[in-house]
């Protein structure tokens, strides 16, 4: 009897060593950040950036965490500088520089691509440079599965954009690399 006894408590023990069941949780996964980083100035752009803003440069990162779908939420953090500074130009710019587009293109550095993600950046919602200098972050940017699938597959197949009421082909670019 003694024997039966010792071999269901060894039973039991080696059951419950085996069990994997976390009552009904699944294990919590840490949340994967993925900065991109791209280096702007008006020289990369094509063509580059004329008159008082071909001096311009500046630093986007961008970090991407994963949403539902394959789709991803961005933060957006723009450092930008060497653009023209308020009361320089006649009105209606004599307010510094203005911003008023921001897209990410596919293309290798050298090419023009075609755009496939608009930023919250517009003619009604310009970044304006009174002092020459812009630093403006943008959250919870939504990014769709099939945007952010190509562009982390690849970073440097695309570029970031910005075009400004003086340079409407584009005043910064800044091919995407992964940080």
């Amino acid at each position: 009897m003694k024997r039966l006894g010792m071999l269901i408590v060894v039973l039991a023990l080696a059951g419950a060593a085996c069990d994997t069941d976390t009552g009904g949780t699944s294990p919590v996964s840490p949340t994967s950040v993925t900065t991109l980083i791209a280096q702007m100035s008006g020289a990369q752009n094509v063509p580059p950036a004329g008159s008082l803003e071909a001096g311009a440069t500046g630093t986007v990162v961008i970090s991407m965490v994963p949403a539902s779908g394959g789709a991803y939420t961005a933060s957006i953090r723009f450092q930008l500088g060497g653009l023209v500074k308020a009361g320089l130009l006649p009105s209606p710019l004599d307010s510094g520089s203005v911003i008023v587009a921001g897209l990410i293109h596919q293309g290798g550095a050298g090419a023009v691509g075609p755009p496939i993600h608009q930023l919250a950046i517009s003619t009604s919602a310009p970044l304006v440079s009174p002092t020459g200098t812009v630093s403006v972050t943008f959250n919870n940017v939504a990014i769709p599965a099939q945007v952010a699938g190509a562009i982390l597959s690849s970073p440097s197949s695309f570029y970031l954009n910005l075009y400004s009421a003086l340079n409407q082909t584009g005043v910064l670019r800044g091919q995407l690399a992964k940080q």
